[in-house]
């Protein structure tokens, strides 16, 4: 029910830290570049959820193609503040990591 809902609302908006955090971290090189690259597939992924969503007959805050363009760029900016921060994160750590190591 509701409780699940949230769960995933919650598990929607820290993804793109998420992704970003892991992909610094884990990545050999371009730390910084892979984390900030997962901003672009976070909002086709917004986009792309809300659709389906849609199409199934729910209720959506932002409808139809004008909707869509909205979400589109709110998502890529807030996407990109939380994988910027996530990539700077992982990268960090992932050094320190690599310090402590060797």
């Amino acid at each position: 029910g509701e409780q699940f809902s949230e769960f995933n609302v919650l598990i929607l908006w820290v993804s793109p830290f998420i992704a970003a955090f892991v992909s610094a971290y884990l990545a050999p090189r371009y730390k910084l570049l892979l984390g900030i690259s997962m901003v672009l597939p976070t909002a086709i992924l917004s986009v792309a959820l809300n659709y389906l969503y849609q199409v199934q007959g729910s209720s959506v805050d932002f409808p139809g193609g004008h909707g869509a363009m909205i979400l589109f760029m709110t998502t890529l900016l807030y996407s990109s503040i939380l994988c910027s921060i996530g990539a700077v994160i992982g990268r960090a750590l992932s050094i320190k990591k690599e310090n402590m190591e060797g």
